[in-house]
């Protein structure tokens, strides 16, 4: 069962729904975080008893742990080794669920081992669920949390609308709302809102997304399976990749969003048009936005402020200082950003390519460079950003090296596989075509913080000048945005088999 699937869209959202109201207004507003846990749990045991087992355990446990820290106030000692136990538990855990049998494989490799292969399932969203406890436990540590109920903490780790996949969400997103949620809950214009952005959410996955990926499909697994494309065919498969990446995302980030929204809870923006970005800083702070923020919280500026009081008392010149006190942070965050996502080498060769991506940014800006050209400081930007994707989506460096070859190389005799090996034909003028007008929609339509600028739909500010569009596009309760709503979403209805499932649910 998915966001996008029968299942969920006619039976488990509006069954939830009502239930969370119903119980809200009979039992109390506590009662109704409860049921809306409660539903969240059952949501996540669809892939597995044991991995829905084990999400309770992890929020149940990290209760008690959060619990134990703030009674033990006057006791530093003791405060400190139960935090670092919890923080550890943690950490272990995904490390020995995600990572095992990537130390394995590699010990095996390089000291021509025998190790046996670990027998695991990987739960769905483990990274996010495990870093929403984490984070929770250094706010408590840091005295950012006083005090916590049970009711509200389980529904923060468990809540379905972004346990799978995110947002990475912060208690200081939450908590706060908790307490007044049942107020105004079947209000007409909010909930008018969530169906208008999960209808959206629901078009970009199944209708652009979906429509997308055969081609991204297809010159990957050709690659795999042996082939060498021609370098028309390879950019046709990054592209592609880029374009069903993005609206697959974008697509769960507005239901997310909008899921959250109906039952009264707004959520942190996670997507802001990243390939609008014109320096891969400001991609960072387009793309998978909360967990930007929660690698720089919890990584980057640990490092950079250790480093930077070295770096005083050490008195280090401009080159070194820059070093220690950016390019090393901003390295290694993203290298534990890229290995966050998967165990595997192309994930931290992704997560190293941006981190020197970012390190020469930041050079550039305190050098106080001369600024680029819009247009070229754009495409450098976005070069950058498809050569990261074709390393994240290779099965393994080889496939990607042959990729980004193919990329570099363009030869007179351009016509699809160099060699074929088992690879399929790739029709040149639908995938370009199709790739051209997901590109426009990309950069001509405004996003959905756009879109519902006027509507306070997250808990995040909605000050940014960038998102007020033309008024044209702004949504408004009229009869021209209730049936371009329903024209949206009738036609994500009838693509929705639930046989896709979304990209980052594998991370």
């Amino acid at each position: 069962m998915l966001f996008h699937s029968i299942e969920f869209i006619f039976i488990f959202l509006p069954v939830c729904f009502f239930a969370f109201v119903l119980i809200g207004k009979v039992f109390g507003p506590r009662a109704s975080l409860l049921c809306l846990s409660i539903a969240s749990v059952i949501f996540y045991g669809q892939w597995s008893l044991l991995h829905a087992t084990m999400l309770v355990a992890s929020v149940a446990s990290n209760f008690a742990f959060c619990h134990l820290i703030l009674a033990l106030e006057k006791q530093q000692a003791l405060r400190r080794l139960t935090f670092f136990t919890a923080f550890a538990a943690n950490l272990g855990l995904l490390g020995y669920l995600k990572y095992s049998n990537f130390f394995i494989d590699n010990i095996n490799a390089v000291a021509e081992t025998n190790f046996s292969i670990v027998s695991v399932l990987i739960p769905v969203g483990v990274s996010f669920f495990t870093f929403i406890q984490i984070g929770f436990l250094v706010e408590v540590y840091n005295r950012q949390v006083k005090q916590v109920r049970f009711e509200e903490y389980f529904l923060f780790g468990t809540f379905f609308a972004c346990i799978t996949a995110g947002p990475l969400v912060m208690q200081r997103d939450i908590f706060p709302q908790l307490k007044n949620n049942h107020r105004n809950v079947l209000d007409p214009m909010r909930i008018a809102i969530a169906v208008s952005i999960f209808a959206i959410g629901l078009f970009k996955k199944l209708a652009l997304a979906d429509a997308i990926a055969p081609y991204a499909d297809t010159v990957f697994n050709g690659i795999a399976d042996g082939a060498i494309p021609s370098a028309t065919l390879a950019w046709i498969g990054a592209l592609a990749y880029t374009t069903q990446l993005y609206f697959d995302f974008s697509g769960y980030s507005d239901m997310a969003l909008a899921i959250g929204l109906l039952f009264n809870i707004r959520l942190p923006f996670n997507f802001n048009s990243p390939l609008k970005a014109n320096s891969i800083t400001d991609f960072w702070r387009r793309w998978h936005m909360t967990m930007t923020r929660f690698f720089t919280n919890y990584i980057f500026s640990p490092l950079a402020i250790t480093n930077t009081r070295k770096a005083i008392v050490g008195k280090y010149g401009p080159s070194r200082r820059f070093m220690a006190t950016v390019a090393v942070p901003v390295i290694i965050t993203f290298l534990v950003a890229g290995a966050w996502h998967g165990a595997g080498w192309t994930f931290i060769v992704f997560g190293l390519i941006h981190g020197v991506a970012m390190a020469v940014n930041h050079a550039w800006t305190q050098a106080r460079m001369p600024q680029l050209p819009a247009g070229f400081a754009w495409l450098l930007t976005m070069l950058v950003v498809i050569v990261g994707l074709v390393v994240f989506r290779a099965t393994d460096l080889t496939v990607a090296l042959t990729m980004l070859q193919a990329m570099a190389t363009p030869n007179l005799a351009d016509s699809g596989w160099i060699v074929a090996g088992l690879a399929e034909n790739v029709d040149y003028a639908d995938a370009i075509g199709l790739i051209t007008v997901l590109i426009a929609i990309i950069m001509m339509f405004p996003n959905i913080q756009q879109m519902f600028h006027e509507h306070g739909i997250s808990s995040d500010s909605s000050d940014d000048p960038e998102m007020a569009p033309s008024r044209w596009l702004m949504w408004c309760p009229s009869p021209r945005w209730a049936l371009t709503g329903a024209l949206v979403l009738a036609i994500g209805l009838s693509l929705a088999t639930g046989d896709t499932s979304f990209i980052y649910y594998q991370f």
